[in-house]
């Protein structure tokens, strides 16, 4: 079943009305919309609320007029959103000419009462092209398992020579990027909004972690029978496949921490 992209309605509490329109045409044309002042229950911690859905939804829609401007708690929503790295998308009414605070930066959509049906329907396209939120949740997962990777592979190179080059502590090296090889196999499975490129990436690192894990050389047959000259070409080969994976993980780690929630990964 297809997940239907949800829009974050940001709007001063003066403009309901017209926030009932926008989430009107909205769910009208298979997009759900949430308006903070009529979904919230009177019992529920409303800024818990707000937040969780600034996670759920794929674009912020600010409706933007003179009262939006003068609302602290808009520009906040705006903010979150902005950090969020979620497209932001204002309709800008007459009065509102100039943008201030946090959406600024954004180039607003000029739209008045009689013209709301069209320019609405008109900015759909805009808002499926944001990630939903079990695709944001599938990169949130995949930048965690590669954060895992990082600190391992770094807290086993931090080791003592005498101590990671041991039998005990490459095994569990070993098993562990095994272990991180599987669920980044389940994520890649499960990302059907993830961007070809990132995940051309994750299956990258898949096989680079096989060729690690599968890297096998009995240590204590080759410590008494051959001089350490010998033995230590199999350490370092198995450090240099070891670092493949670090440096790859670690690139698509920073992509991720640069883009991710950005409509530009699907």
């Amino acid at each position: 079943m297809v997940e239907l992209k949800e829009a974050f309605l940001s709007y001063s509490h003066e403009d309901r009305v017209i926030a009932r329109r926008v989430k009107d045409i909205l769910e009208a044309n298979a997009v759900t919309a949430f308006l903070a002042h009529e979904d919230l229950d009177v019992s529920v911690q409303w800024r818990t609320e707000i937040l969780r859905h600034l996670d759920t939804s794929s674009t912020l829609i600010a409706i933007v007029t003179e009262n939006f401007i003068k609302s602290v708690w808009a520009n906040q929503e705006v903010g979150m959103a902005i950090a969020k790295k979620l497209p932001i998308i204002p309709l800008m009414f007459s009065g509102s000419l100039v943008l201030k605070g946090f959406i600024e930066m954004y180039q607003g959509t000029s739209v008045s009462e009689s013209n709301l049906d069209t320019v609405v329907k008109s900015v759909i396209p805009r808002i499926n092209e944001g990630l939903s939120s079990a695709d944001r949740t599938v990169l949130k997962d995949l930048k965690i398992t590669l954060g895992r990777l990082l600190i391992t592979w770094s807290t086993y190179t931090g080791l003592p020579s005498n101590e990671k080059w041991f039998g005990p502590a490459i095994e569990d090296i070993q098993e562990s990027f095994g272990k991180e090889r599987d669920e980044l196999v389940s994520l890649i499975s499960d990302g059907t909004g993830m961007a070809s490129s990132v995940k051309s990436q994750a299956q990258v690192i898949v096989s680079q972690i096989q060729r690690f894990a599968l890297y096998k050389f009995d240590i204590q047959a080759l410590f008494t029978s051959s001089p350490f000259a010998e033995i230590l070409p199999h350490f370092q080969e198995l450090e240099r496949r070891g670092n493949q994976v670090f440096e790859t993980a670690r690139a698509l780690h920073s992509y991720l921490e640069q883009t991710q929630g950005a409509a530009s990964l699907v």
